[in-house]
């Protein structure tokens, strides 16, 4: 945005500098121009011993008139340019201090939160489970407590649950890493504190109320725990606790993503009664088979796919560049 109102500044400013320099090249100052027009139209006439000038005033006054007039028009366009520069610059400084302001902060976040939510995964490239259609049916449901999406490892936890909220307004999802991921939590959100967060989840559900058709009318948090998070696990317990359990009318649906069996059984949020668990099991041998199968003839080929198939080669995921 700032990058396009300097080119219309500088556009503007070269659009009368070249206006500028054409008129000065057609049409002299008045002084010039009347002294010129003089040396025309004043024609000399001998009558006996002494020269008499013709004058013809009334033209050469026309002519000066006209002069006046085309400079006073540029003149006119030239304060024109720079009162709409001037003007251009006023609403860039004014757009700049409201997106700067804790209202312009918290309006651009929840912009952010109503888009419909895109895993990160395309969505030919993931199995189809039933424990997706069990996510899906405890966000529709969902009133109170928190969710634990919970498996062993690779079992496909955050496939399942971002595919589950694929299209789903109102998530914001954050990848926890170390303690003090609330802060970097709502930086990344594009808000200073804790404060204008739940703000900005207040005016989501607000929001969530215009569309009928959405799966849920609560907010999502989604928190996303890799294996080698270790810290923080307490943060994230009375943080869910605080805002989808004692926050009766105004909670947000907490989903945990668990990578490791040991985050899903160090999260307590006051109790098992309050929070639901859901278990993402293996893939079963048939489907698994059918995904590679299916991704092999795709991505690597059929000769490719008989090659691995037959266990004389081994297939890796294609490196998106």
């Amino acid at each position: 945005m700032k990058r396009r109102h300097q080119v219309r500044i500088k556009t503007w400013m070269a659009l009368v500098f070249v206006l500028v320099k054409l008129m000065g090249a057609f049409v002299p100052p008045p002084q010039v121009a009347s002294a010129r027009l003089r040396g025309l139209i004043e024609r000399p006439q001998f009558i006996g011993s002494s020269i008499v000038k013709e004058d013809l005033r009334p033209r050469s006054t026309h002519c000066r008139a006209l002069d006046v007039k085309v400079w006073q028009v540029i003149v006119s366009a030239s304060g024109l340019v720079v009162a709409t520069i001037q003007a251009v610059r006023a609403v860039r400084d004014s757009v700049r201090t409201f997106k700067a302001s804790s209202e312009g902060k918290i309006r651009a976040a929840v912009a952010k939160a109503m888009k419909p939510f895109e895993p990160s995964r395309p969505q030919d490239e993931v199995i189809q489970r039933p424990v997706m259609g069990t996510i899906q049916k405890r966000v529709e449901s969902w009133q109170q407590h928190a969710t634990i999406i919970g498996g062993r490892y690779q079992s496909g936890k955050s496939v399942a649950t971002e595919e589950a909220l694929r299209g789903v307004r109102g998530v914001v999802r954050f990848t926890i890493r170390s303690a003090g991921w609330a802060d970097r939590m709502c930086k990344q959100l594009g808000v200073d504190d804790e404060g204008l967060f739940k703000e900005v989840m207040r005016r989501v559900r607000e929001k969530l109320k215009d569309f009928p058709n959405t799966l849920t009318k609560f907010p999502i948090l989604l928190l996303e725990v890799p294996r080698t998070t270790t810290e923080g696990i307490n943060l994230i317990s009375s943080t869910a606790k605080d805002v989808a359990t004692d926050k009766i009318g105004s909670a947000i649906h907490v989903i945990v993503s668990a990578s490791s069996a040991a985050v899903a059984l160090a999260f307590d949020a006051g109790g098992t009664e309050r929070q639901e668990d859901i278990w993402v099991a293996d893939l079963t041998e048939e489907k698994r088979r059918s995904f590679w199968h299916c991704m092999g003839m795709r991505r690597i080929g059929k000769t490719s796919w008989m090659l691995v198939a037959s266990g004389l080669a081994t297939w890796r995921r294609p490196v998106r560049i």
